[in-house]
């Protein structure tokens, strides 16, 4: 899977992930994407699907591996949360 396969725009790294085909448009692109993350970064799936929900948050190395194998800015895909 390449970046140029689905365009980011301006969506950050959940949404890119929720932006993805279902399962019955083709063949499961969403667990294609999880994969394919894991193996650029080294990660397992587990810990791939805990940053897709939020669990957890990626390294500031494996954020800008992610940044870079999408060609999307850092800061767009893992945005700063609100604290209050």
């Amino acid at each position: 899977m390449m970046s140029k396969e689905y365009p980011v725009g301006n969506a950050s790294f959940v949404e890119y992930y929720k932006s993805l085909p279902d399962r019955r448009v083709v063949k499961a692109p969403k667990s294609a994407f999880v994969e394919y993350i894991a193996r650029k970064t080294l990660k397992s799936e587990k810990t791939v699907r805990m940053w897709i929900a939020g669990v957890q948050t990626p390294d500031a190395l494996t954020r800008k591996v992610i940044a870079e194998e999408l060609g999307v800015p850092e800061n767009q895909l893992f945005p700063e949360k609100d604290k209050k």
